[in-house]
């Protein structure tokens, strides 16, 4: 995915950050586990949050553990151990990973994305798709219909985010079976829907300058990213704060009891956060770690 979905660190309780922590470190032990060290890099926030909610929403005890790792062998930190949920995860995010690799080497011909997929991912989303048949079409499709619509030129923001905000609701559908309802699916085309906009605004500079499909180019004399921020500030705004708030809308429904202050953190504090930069940073934003 992207990485944006992260928590809001400086208002986030010093319980809920520990337990943050030792679902990413967990999740990044996982991938290592299942699939190799290296595919370890593909360990982000958004699946990471994925992964929270899952446990979340069935209510899910999980094992932590003191461990080291590879990144820090002689200090040992707390660590969700491995389990079944976990395991789909990783397989959600394998498939994930494939597409987006697929789609970027077809926006712009990227060998080192080429390479990656086919020397080391696409072993791992092979096992995936067998795994998750349903997540893998739904997945595919949701491209599919996002690459016919950038080879439109659409302009719509609705039309062209929503495939990435179907691809989530699709994949929250298959995941959560049982538990799924109306709120959890609105929830999350909301946040696709947000994630989409939230990189078409962080990318736009280098999509300019390599003439590559960004729906906020269509229309617009692009001068520079601040310049567009000031001049699009409001409406990039309004579109934003309307996905957030129909993410909380629905994140208040739901009623979770584990993981509630993660969960909220994230929702609450890290969107609108990540929101504000996004409408003020000229410069790429930076994936930090946690």
């Amino acid at each position: 995915m992207f990485g944006y979905v992260l928590p809001d660190k400086p208002n986030m309780f010093m319980k809920d950050y520990a337990q943050y922590r030792a679902f990413y470190c967990g999740l990044c032990k996982s991938i290592g586990k299942s699939c190799s060290q290296v595919m370890r890099f593909t360990t982000n926030y958004d699946i990471t949050f994925l992964n929270v909610l899952y446990h979340a929403i069935f209510d899910v005890d999980v094992v932590i553990k003191e461990e080291t790792c590879i990144l820090g062998p002689f200090k040992k930190k707390p660590i969700v151990k491995d389990d079944e949920y976990t395991q789909v995860i990783v397989d959600v995010n394998n498939i994930l990973g494939h597409y987006k690799c697929v789609d970027d080497i077809k926006d712009n011909k990227s060998a080192s994305k080429w390479m990656f997929d086919k020397l080391i991912l696409k072993k791992h989303y092979k096992r995936a798709k067998v795994n998750l048949e349903k997540i893998d079409k739904i997945v595919s499709k949701g491209y599919d219909k996002l690459r016919d619509l950038e080879k439109e030129c659409c302009k719509s923001v609705d039309k062209v985010s929503d495939p990435f905000a179907n691809i989530m609701k699709g994949i929250a559908k298959e995941l959560f079976k049982e538990k799924y309802d109306d709120s959890i699916g609105d929830m999350m085309y909301a946040l696709g829907k947000w994630v989409y906009i939230v990189d078409a605004i962080d990318d736009i500079d280098e999509d300019y300058k390599d003439k590559k499909f960004n729906l906020f180019l269509f229309d617009y004399d692009y001068i520079d990213k601040k310049t567009f921020l000031l001049e699009k500030h409001d409406d990039l705004e309004f579109i934003l704060m309307n996905c957030y708030k129909t993410i909380l809308d629905n994140f208040n429904k739901l009623n979770v009891k584990k993981y509630e202050g993660v969960l909220t953190n994230i929702l609450w504090y890290g969107i609108k956060a990540k929101t504000e930069e996004m409408l003020t940073r000229s410069e790429k934003c930076k994936k930090i770690r946690i």
